[in-house]
């Protein structure tokens, strides 16, 4: 059943339908979180919108990593980072 859950990236409120638990929602958020104000704090960028692509990238880019090494794939890491994705889409519908 979907419950409806805010979230808080780079310091702005979205609220999320999600079928996810709680604590995963957080922990990708947070994930996300740590992403965006990396790029904020290394580009020095006023705006969120260029934040958020450029967080987006370096998220896609620890996913082809992840995906391309097949060592450390394990089940069930491509369906994480299948909703990770899905939830990054919401999130930037949401922008």
């Amino acid at each position: 059943m979907k419950k409806n859950l805010e979230v808080i990236l780079l310091n702005q409120k979205f609220q999320l339908k999600t079928d996810s638990d709680e604590w995963y929602v957080k922990k990708v958020s947070d994930y996300v979180n740590k992403k965006l104000f990396d790029v904020q704090e290394k580009t020095r960028s006023v705006s969120s919108l260029n934040v958020a692509l450029l967080a987006a990238l370096n998220i896609a880019d620890d996913f082809f990593k992840i995906k391309g090494n097949k060592k450390t794939s394990k089940p069930g890491v491509k369906k994480k980072l299948d909703e990770i994705i899905q939830f990054i889409d919401e999130c930037l519908e949401e922008v």
